[in-house]
């Protein structure tokens, strides 16, 4: 027996069979559950295996391992999934309550600051709107004295010729009364003085209708202007208006405050002829652009131009027209300062203004630029030292 040898295996955990020794014990431990079969077979001196002798067993799992348990198990993970589901609904809910919440007040804060820019909105028109109107009633004021000064002329002749016919008057009654104390041959004389003297009252009595008529063709045309033609567009004689209205700017600058001599040079190209404009709203432009010229000559003299600008000083003010197969053109130049680099781009912007304290809006460019581009036209702007061109292009 001692030279009989085993040999095993143990099937569900191995096919191999082990090597063949003396030893009649076998050793498995840690097995799984499960079922397993156990193999053994022995070889002697002979050199022939027996046939396998075997035993089947089952390993019975814990019961952590049971179907039960896993049953146990699946019912747990449900209740977690479904706690956590009935959590995270819960979460989401108050999360959507809070955020509601807050989109509330947001939006509360939002109409009240919506509010508050309309509010402020208003303000800002209403401020602009008055600036406008202060920027309307300067031109008109520029213009008032224009057209004072166009009337005062005329109504200064029919005054004076007035004040004359009737010192004539009273002397030709006097000449009548002496013609009745004469005899006849001095009568002829003085009749022929008291004819002198209606002669002149009749020279008079016609220049006071000239002059009077004079006054009321300005009225007429100033009314005229004013109406405007309903804002239509409205054929209209370029020169004579840029005439009017650089006279009418002129000498508004004159009677007004700081007023300078200026040199006026009009250039006016008699071909321009029509040119379909808003006689109103244009004869701001003429106006503008004149007296921000005057403005600027009067800087140069009173502040840029030194102790001995008086003496080397003339102000000039250029205004030209020609035409272009499609296009009129006008041309106003001053010599005064010029306009620095570093704000010519802004000087057509709202509100951008040179002058000090209260004395400008910063709205005359801008107007004057919207003005013309309604007109389907165009502004531009050449400046050097002492010399400053604004140009003004318009359809015909």
């Amino acid at each position: 027996p001692h030279k009989i040898r085993y040999s095993h295996r143990m099937e569900g955990l191995n096919t191999n069979w082990s090597q063949p020794n003396a030893n009649a014990v076998a050793d498995y431990r840690n097995l799984s559950f499960g079922t397993y079969t156990f193999q053994v077979r022995a070889i002697g001196e002979s050199g022939e295996w027996s046939e396998p002798f075997e035993y089947t067993f089952t390993i019975l799992p814990p019961w952590w391992h049971t179907w039960w348990a896993y049953a146990i198990y699946a019912l747990l993970f449900l209740g977690a999934l479904r706690t956590f589901s009935l959590w995270r609904e819960r979460r989401l809910r108050q999360e959507k309550e809070q955020l509601q919440v807050k989109v509330e007040e947001r939006t509360v804060e939002l109409k009240k600051k919506s509010e508050e820019l309309e509010g402020s909105l208003h303000d800002l028109k209403s401020t602009q709107d008055q600036l406008i109107q202060q920027e309307k009633l300067a031109s008109l004021g520029q213009l008032t004295a224009g057209i004072a000064h166009e009337i005062k002329n005329p109504l200064n002749f029919v005054n004076n010729f007035s004040d004359v016919s009737l010192e004539m008057i009273d002397e030709a009654m006097e000449e009548l009364a002496i013609l009745k104390t004469q005899d006849i041959a001095s009568q002829k004389e003085t009749i022929a003085e008291a004819e002198a003297i209606l002669a002149d009252i009749k020279a008079n009595l016609a220049k006071i209708h000239e002059h009077g008529s004079r006054a009321d063709g300005i009225v007429k045309s100033m009314l005229q202007h004013s109406r405007g033609g309903e804002g239509k567009m409205e054929p209209t004689p370029l020169n004579p208006l840029i005439k009017e209205y650089v006279n009418l700017a002129f000498h508004g600058m004159r009677a007004g405050k700081d007023a300078i001599n200026v040199d006026i040079d009009l250039q006016l190209d008699e071909s321009v002829g029509e040119v379909p404009l808003v006689t109103e709203d244009f004869s701001r432009v003429i106006l503008n652009l004149c007296n921000n010229a005057f403005d600027a000559m009067r800087s140069k003299l009173t502040e840029d131009g030194g102790s001995g600008t008086h003496e080397t000083y003339t102000p000039k003010l250029s205004v030209r027209t020609h035409q272009t197969d499609k296009t009129a053109i006008i041309e106003i130049e001053d010599n005064g300062p010029g306009i620095p680099k570093e704000i010519k781009d802004k000087i057509l912007q709202p509100f951008f203004t040179t002058k000090k304290g209260t004395q400008g809006t910063g709205l005359g460019l801008s107007i004057t630029n919207d003005i013309i581009k309604a007109h389907g036209g165009s502004l531009d702007v050449f400046s050097e030292s002492g010399q400053t061109v604004f140009t003004i292009t318009i359809n015909r």
